[in-house]
Formats: C-alpha cells, sequence, structure tokens
C-alpha cells in the first residue's frame, strides 16, 4: 500500500514537472524579451501571461497629475486653388498641334468612326437590302446594355478629348493627353490618362467644373497613381 501510494505521487509530480518545464518553453522568449524591456510579467493560471510596460503607468499619472493647458488654436490650411471661386485661370493659351504626327493622332482618335464608315459604306455599296439588313442590325445592337455602354465611353472620350482642344489641357507644343483605357464604372465611366511631358496632374484638376460640362457628368474625381506619376484615373459619374 505505501509503495503504490509513492508510485502515485512519483507519477504526479513527474507530470507537475513537465507541465513547468513546458510552460517555461513556450514562454522562454516572450520573457526573455520583456525582461530586456523591462516589462512587468504577471502569470495566470494554466500557463497564461500579461506584460505591462510601467511606463504607461507614469506616464498616466502625469498626465493626470498636470494642470489642463489651452490647445492653441491651430489655423486652417490655405484653400487648395479651384477653379470657380473667383480665382483667375493663367494657363497660357496653346496653340493647336500641326504636321504629320498631329495628322496621325487625329486619325487614331477616330479610329473607331471611320472603320464603322468603311464598313456601311462596303455594305451599303452591295445593294439596299444589305443596307436595311445593317440597319436592323445597328437598331438592335442599341437595345444591348453593353453595346450603349460600349458608345457612351466613344462619346465621352470624344467630349473630353475636344474640351483638351479648346482649353490649355495640353504641352506647350499642343499635344493631347493620351487616353489609354476607358471602363464603364456603376453610374459612370473612368478613363485612365497619360500624361505627356510638360502636363500634370494638378492642370486636370483645374478643368474639373469644364470636365463635368462637356462629359455630361455631375462629379468628376481624380485619382493618382500610386506609383508612376504620369498615370491619373479619372472617374466621371453621372450621379
Amino acid at each position: 500500500m505505501n509503495d503504490a501510494t509513492r508510485g502515485a505521487g512519483d507519477r504526479k509530480g513527474g507530470w507537475q514537472r513537465l507541465t513547468i518545464a513546458a510552460n517555461r518553453w513556450l514562454w522562454r522568449r516572450s520573457n526573455d524579451f520583456a525582461r530586456e524591456h523591462g516589462w512587468e510579467i504577471d502569470r495566470s493560471a494554466w500557463g497564461g501571461r500579461r506584460y505591462r510596460d510601467p511606463r504607461f503607468e507614469q506616464r498616466k499619472k502625469e498626465i493626470l497629475e498636470s494642470p489642463p493647458q489651452d490647445e492653441p488654436i491651430s489655423e486652417p490650411p490655405p484653400r487648395k486653388f479651384s477653379p470657380g471661386d473667383g480665382f483667375p485661370r493663367k494657363h497660357p493659351k496653346i496653340a493647336r498641334a500641326h504636321g504629320p504626327i498631329a495628322t496621325a493622332g487625329l486619325l487614331w482618335r477616330w479610329r473607331s468612326e471611320i472603320t464603322f464608315a468603311g464598313v456601311i459604306s462596303l455594305i451599303a455599296w452591295q445593294g439596299p437590302v444589305a443596307a436595311l439588313l445593317l440597319a436592323g442590325a445597328v437598331l438592335a445592337g442599341g437595345a444591348i446594355p453593353a453595346v450603349r455602354r460600349a458608345a457612351g465611353r466613344l462619346v465621352t472620350r470624344h467630349r473630353f478629348q475636344g474640351l483638351c482642344l479648346r482649353t490649355s489641357m495640353r504641352t506647350p507644343e499642343g499635344r493631347l493627353p493620351l487616353i489609354v483605357h476607358t471602363q464603364s464604372i456603376p453610374g459612370g465611366t473612368a478613363m485612365l490618362i497619360w500624361c505627356r511631358s510638360g502636363m500634370s496632374p494638378e492642370l486636370f484638376e483645374d478643368y474639373i467644373p469644364e470636365i463635368r460640362v462637356a462629359c455630361f457628368v455631375k462629379e468628376v474625381t481624380l485619382h493618382r497613381h500610386p506609383r508612376w506619376a504620369h498615370l491619373l484615373t479619372i472617374e466621371l459619374r453621372r450621379a
């Protein structure tokens, strides 16, 4: 009977020592880190730990004991230049670009319309029946939402480029910004703009009211690319 009792006690003591060793091994890094930084360590049941930096208590005590001070009233930051607020525009008038490069750019901007006009002319040349079939296909395509969205993006792009030609949203040589991509978004259209050398996103910010009117939208939001400074996304929302 005594031997059995001693065996049970040895087993209980061995399990306790194993638990303590495992507890120390699990919390060894955390405890060393806390002691290195002077933190207080509270041991809870089942191997838990709670660490506390005594400096926070000291700082809290200093704040509570210090007399209240009147915080200085900071002046609001200066207002950013925003057109329509009475500020005069100082952008110089820029003449339109001419030459083979400008002509190539004009043909590229109207590539969709030129292609469509060529296809219509080719089909109409085949006879009146083909022309009627083409007209029916165009009317049927107008009822498809994807086609309407594509037509809306095309109109928005041309309206924006026409505004650039009528204002100073161009390079000093008269080159237009490059519209890399247009995409439909909920309630409007988004355009990815490539700013040429001599342009900046601030130039487009100055003409937000004109962009809003030219593109038939209510809200214009500009987003700069987080990495490339020459890329700018313009969101045009109708509502």
